[in-house]
């Protein structure tokens, strides 16, 4: 059966997703409440795709997500079965660190860390490559902030 069809012949409570709209303030999750009721309204894949600015395969992902756990199906994070790269004695130490030292005392030229050292020192301590938004994702979880310089 179309997933469209499959889509349109559930029932679709608009109560209900005011409500989850107005409780997730994910924009992940949000655009997936959208891209549902502007299905549902009647708009095209191609409408939607532009509006909430998705691919086709993603919105395809969100209807079967939707068909299968009805809304509350779409407010669920998606979790990468990957390990961690980081052990979590590595991410105390790291924490320790940064708290602790200045780049200046692992032989970086500056006063305050940012994404990029973080990164270098962690490659260099051990051996582990990270994105800079790896780096800002792991400092949230560690309970810490992005500061920003003030030149």
């Amino acid at each position: 059966m179309d997933r469209l069809k499959k889509l349109r012949e559930k029932s679709f409570e608009i109560e209900v997703w005011q409500k989850l709209l107005y409780q997730y303030q994910n924009t992940r999750i949000r655009k997936r409440l959208e891209a549902v009721k502007y299905l549902y309204e009647g708009m095209t894949r191609k409408e939607v795709m532009l509006e909430v600015r998705c691919s086709r395969q993603t919105l395809i992902t969100w209807i079967d997500m939707y068909c299968v756990g009805g809304l509350e199906g779409l407010t669920q994070v998606s979790v990468s079965n990957k390990p961690e790269r980081l052990s979590g004695e590595q991410k105390a130490e790291l924490k320790r660190m940064l708290l602790e030292n200045k780049p200046i005392d692992y032989g970086v030229d500056r006063q305050i860390w940012t994404g990029k050292i973080i990164s270098d020192v962690i490659k260099q301590r051990w051996d582990v490559d990270l994105r800079d938004s790896r780096i800002y994702a792991i400092l949230k979880d560690m309970g810490l902030s992005r500061q920003k310089t003030l030149d």
